[in-house]
């Protein structure tokens, strides 16, 4: 999603994609974002223009979405993502998404009773992402410092009794779902924990040594896991 600010100084999130269509093509979704489509001949300074020109047609639509937003459900449970924490609104709609925007968590579907399995979904793809970031934030900062980590898949899993593992004969780094909740830094921590196994494979002065002098503030983070009945 790529933000535009407007005149007036409102912002609206937009998604291009690139079509072989003639004209640039607008649609105002559930979220009140924008699905554009356009020919990859079109700048994106031609889109944003047009996006732009049509300011008046997207915030009558996203008004229509807003008063359709009144059948809907503020419930009483907290999403937690992140550090941060956000009322859940399940909202009736004939799409099937979970989208957090404007400081809480909107669920749309027809069927309340699915709305925790549409939360479960969003959490497992967004934090495949952070970890795919994550992961990469770890590899330059190592090679930077003129180390080589050998290559390294980290897949994701829900795990009861480990935030993360590592098996540096595979290259293989699997980090705990389930800390989806805490700060980004506390999860980057467990990323770069499980790295330095690749160096030192016990938990010695020398690891934690190592893990400071590459992460500084691993402590300060790694410590919200501490009341945790799970470990690294």
């Amino acid at each position: 999603m790529t933000s535009l600010k407007f005149p007036d100084g409102s912002e609206v999130l937009y998604e291009l994609t690139r079509k072989p269509v003639k004209n640039i093509n607008l649609r105002v979704k559930e979220d009140g974002s924008l699905r554009i489509s356009a020919s990859p001949r079109v700048s994106v300074k031609r889109v944003e223009e047009f996006i732009v020109s049509e300011q008046a047609f997207i915030r009558r639509a996203q008004q229509r979405i807003s008063e359709r937003e009144e059948h809907s459900e503020i419930r009483a449970d907290i999403f937690r993502w992140l550090g941060g924490e956000y009322p859940v609104r399940v909202i009736s709609s004939s799409r099937e998404a979970a989208v957090l925007e404007q400081e809480e968590m909107r669920v749309f579907t027809r069927f309340p009773e699915r709305a925790e399995e549409l939360l479960k979904r969003w959490i497992a793809d967004n934090f495949v992402e952070l970890c795919r970031k994550l992961n990469a934030e770890v590899r330059g900062s190592l090679i930077n410092s003129g180390l080589t980590p050998p290559p390294t898949v980290i897949t994701i899993k829900d795990m009861k009794t480990r935030w993360g593992s590592c098996t540096p004969a595979k290259g293989h780094i699997s980090i705990n779902i389930r800390l989806a909740p805490y700060p980004r830094q506390t999860v980057l921590s467990v990323v770069w924990h499980e790295y330095a196994h690749y160096w030192h494979r016990d938990h010695s002065a020398r690891f934690y040594a190592f893990l400071e002098a590459h992460f500084p503030e691993y402590r300060r983070w790694n410590s919200l896991l501490k009341l945790s009945l799970i470990h690294i």
